[in-house]
């Protein structure tokens, strides 16, 4: 009876795993079909984009289509790009660094209505930020004179992604040891010392993430870059510009072109911090 039990859960061990095969082979595939399609067509002329996208490009081809379509497509984006590589940087940068500060102070200090001004943050994530929109251009342009200005960009990004953050971090901070801080606090360790070189150094996997999630956010982000500047085009803005004008004027493997260049940041950043996402470090550390 006893073998018959585990051969059947034996049995069920197997379909399940089976079963989780097909489904992680479909999503990829569904995940990798865009790449293909976007990489494929970068090296081919308009003609056979026409044709088909799923086809391979004409060797004898090739290399002068990837010359042509990259070298457009370069000289098109390269500023937008990196205008939104310095906003992302800064930009989360900024949403860390007040992060950390603001979820300090709430997970390590007491003071009259702490909880109360804490759900007032958090109830903050249940309104969509483009409500507040129309009300934040207008601000920003006609009474800060903040228009087509990073800081303009940032303030209302500084802002409204703490709440997200302060939830984040603070959740995390206040699993850090306790008698960490009171052995500082009895060594004379002021509160800055403390967050510098106890809270930040604990929470680095969590620091990390937040910072790939928010400059993923704000390298991608185009609505608030479309309202907030005018000449200072960002990387999606300009994008969404140049799609239209390279598709009238036939030009589609420019285009492609622009995607794969555009992802080159993306990329890179979640490389650079992909070490914190493997290692499985913030989700130990983080009790929801």
């Amino acid at each position: 009876m006893m073998k018959k039990k585990l051969l059947t859960r034996q049995s069920d061990r197997i379909s399940i795993q089976i079963l989780s095969y097909v489904v992680i082979s479909v999503c990829l595939v569904f995940a990798m079909v865009p790449l293909f399609i976007t990489l494929v067509n970068s090296a081919k002329d308009n003609y056979s984009i026409i044709e088909n996208i799923f086809s391979f490009p004409q060797w004898n081809e090739l290399f002068q289509n990837i010359a042509d379509n990259y070298s457009i497509a370069a000289n098109e984006i390269i500023l937008p790009m990196w205008r939104s590589v310095f906003i992302g940087f800064v930009g989360s940068i900024g949403n860390v660094a007040i992060g950390a500060i603001l979820a300090y102070i709430f997970s390590r200090k007491d003071f009259p209505f702490k909880e109360f001004i804490f759900t007032l943050y958090i109830a903050i994530m249940l309104v969509p930020s483009i409500m507040g929109m129309p009300v934040l251009v207008n601000f920003m342009s006609n009474v800060l004179n903040l228009k087509d200005t990073y800081w303009g960009y940032w303030l209302p990004t500084w802002g409204g992604g703490q709440a997200s953050t302060l939830f984040l971090f603070r959740t995390f901070f206040q699993q850090q040891p306790l008698s960490i801080y009171e052995s500082a606090e009895v060594e004379g360790g002021k509160d800055y010392q403390i967050l510098w070189y106890i809270s930040i150094p604990l929470a680095k996997p969590i620091l990390m993430l937040q910072f790939v999630n928010g400059f993923s956010a704000q390298y991608n982000d185009y609505l608030w870059p479309s309202l907030i500047f005018n000449d200072k085009k960002p990387l999606m803005v300009m994008l969404q510009s140049l799609s239209q004008q390279f598709g009238n004027n036939s030009q589609n493997g420019a285009m492609y072109a622009m995607y794969i260049i555009a992802a080159v940041p993306l990329l890179i950043n979640t490389c650079l911090n992909l070490k914190e996402f493997k290692s499985g470090d913030f989700a130990a550390g983080l009790k929801l």
